[in-house]
């Protein structure tokens, strides 16, 4: 039974040591200073909090913020590209809106009609409604030929 109970603090301080060896084979020995004592000794002091200490950060300056003149004439050139770019792709997209919904496109090709006939001839201009309603009498053929004053005069006069 005691070889048991001191089975299992030996291994932890092994495993401890182990630990140790590589934890420190592992750092870097520029960065940091090496303590003194043995490497369980260390171990302990790095798991204290009061011997931890703040990482070192570089604070940024306004010049790390701020676009060098370089960097300035890129994007103007980018931007200036990219308008230009927006706007033929536009004028293009346009063009081709316009092609497609022409009207002479969407008209079926045996229904075309060449610019160079001649228009259909007008119809005879029928009476509306209300001309023929107040107009009970359908006019004749003669009637319709435009008379002269001299025929005018020429009537007998009604009495």
């Amino acid at each position: 039974m005691k070889t048991q109970s001191l089975a299992l603090p030996c291994a932890l301080v092994a495993a401890m040591m182990l630990a140790s060896f590589t934890n420190a084979s592992a750092q870097d020995s520029a960065t940091e200073p090496q303590l003194p004592g043995n490497p369980l000794t260390r171990m302990m002091s790095g798991l204290n909090p009061m011997n931890w200490q703040m990482p070192k950060l570089k604070m940024p300056t306004m010049s790390t913020f701020l676009p060098t003149s370089d960097e300035k004439e890129r994007v103007i050139t980018k931007k200036d590209s990219l308008v230009d770019e927006v706007s033929t792709t536009a004028k293009k997209s346009w063009q081709r809106t316009k092609e497609t919904l022409n009207p002479m496109r969407l008209i079926p090709a045996g229904f075309r009609q060449d610019s160079q006939t001649s228009p259909a001839p007008e119809p005879k201009q029928q009476g509306g409604f209300f001309s023929n309603l107040f107009s009970p009498f359908p006019k004749s053929e003669d009637e319709e030929v435009n008379r002269s004053v001299n025929e005018f005069l020429k009537q007998e006069p009604v009495r």
